[in-house]
């Protein structure tokens, strides 16, 4: 064979891949099931390095009920919500670890009501892969899939590794003719934060909060994982708030086992729903929730104020709606956000 028939080959051969990774790329994009926590997870890869302050990880309270854009517009400080609903303590950690390669922010706010659950990966496969399916692929993803793997053995590491394998058969819920490839969101004004917009009256339960004699216990795998994520910040000198969020199944007990970890570990704990709180808060349980776990749009913004001022009055962070080059960026999601919430610029 000579060299111009080898070249021939090796032509082919790269043309053939470049074919077909846009082909399986195209039909990934078209099967793959994009929801809210996966399009705005991913977005966190295009923030400019080192250009966020706070950084959010946890379950779904923090995803619907912290708004980083009213934190802006008040105070001038930037952060990013990188939640999921139900999520796992292992890919709490993976997502915290992976952030931290990119930004280095000056507080990191860690949701851990999921401190006392048994996670069980066979019957939340659906939670797993809307935090897992918008992260790229490093050590911190494949370590949470080599766990799930291990423990649920009809999920895969291909599936995981590559989506398509999971969503293949989704064509048969989707209009083939009409729909479009629609890639993982690149950029969010949102800033990881989804909204509801929905308003379900609720009622505080009887006795809510209030001391009942019982303990609670800690799941010892999910506290490992939460161990090791106020452990790296500790290493990287970023100091660690664990937040509790307004949920009404919170028990008193529960956040009274928070507390003594928190003091345990070092770190300062803050419990949204303590009675000094809650009246500071002054949120309307007939208009302020989605659920009886989640804020609404209207309590989101009216929580993020309060929470934004007490954040920046205990650990000094910094404005940057002087610096031109973050602002321009930040004033222009600002502006979206407002558009889209009704918020007053």
């Amino acid at each position: 064979m000579n060299r111009k028939e080898c070249l021939k080959i090796m032509v082919r051969c790269v043309a053939f891949v470049v074919v077909f990774s846009m082909l399986f790329g195209n039909a990934t994009d078209l099967l793959m099931r994009h929801d809210d926590e996966s399009n705005e997870i991913h977005a966190f890869y295009s923030e400019p390095e080192d250009t966020i302050d706070v950084l959010y990880v946890g379950s779904s309270p923090l995803l619907r009920g912290v708004s980083p854009m009213v934190m802006w517009q008040e105070h001038g400080f930037t952060g990013y919500v990188r939640a999921s609903a139900l999520q796992a303590p292992s890919v709490s950690y993976g997502l915290l670890a992976e952030s931290l390669k990119y930004q280095n922010p000056e507080l990191v706010v860690l949701l851990c009501d999921n401190i006392f659950s048994d996670y069980d990966y066979a019957e939340r496969e659906g939670d797993l892969r809307r935090g897992l399916d918008g992260m790229k692929m490093s050590k911190y993803k494949l370590d949470i899939i080599k766990e799930v793997t291990a423990a649920d053995e009809s999920q895969s590491m291909l599936s995981y590794a590559f989506p398509l394998m999971r969503y293949h058969d989704r064509w048969k819920e989707i209009n083939l003719a009409e729909d479009k490839p629609e890639p993982l969101l690149e950029h969010s004004f949102k800033k990881g934060n989804v909204y509801l917009r929905e308003i379900e009256p609720q009622t505080y339960p009887e006795n809510f909060m209030e001391p009942t004699g019982e303990t609670a216990s800690f799941d010892e795998s999910a506290k490992g994982y939460i161990e090791k994520s106020i452990a790296l910040c500790k290493e990287k000198n970023i100091p660690v708030l664990l937040l509790h969020l307004p949920k009404m199944s919170w028990t008193y007990a529960q956040s009274e086992a928070l507390e003594g970890f928190a003091a345990a570990q070092g770190v300062t704990y803050l419990d949204l729903d303590r009675a000094e709180y809650r009246e500071q808060l002054g949120l309307d349980p007939q208009v302020d929730y989605y659920d009886q776990g989640h804020m609404n749009l209207t309590g989101t913004i009216k929580l993020s104020r309060w929470l934004g001022a007490w954040l920046d009055a205990q650990y000094n962070l910094p404005d940057h709606r002087t610096d031109a080059e973050i602002s321009a960026e930040w004033n222009a999601d600002f502006k979206e956000y407002a558009e889209k919430t009704g918020l007053q610029e």
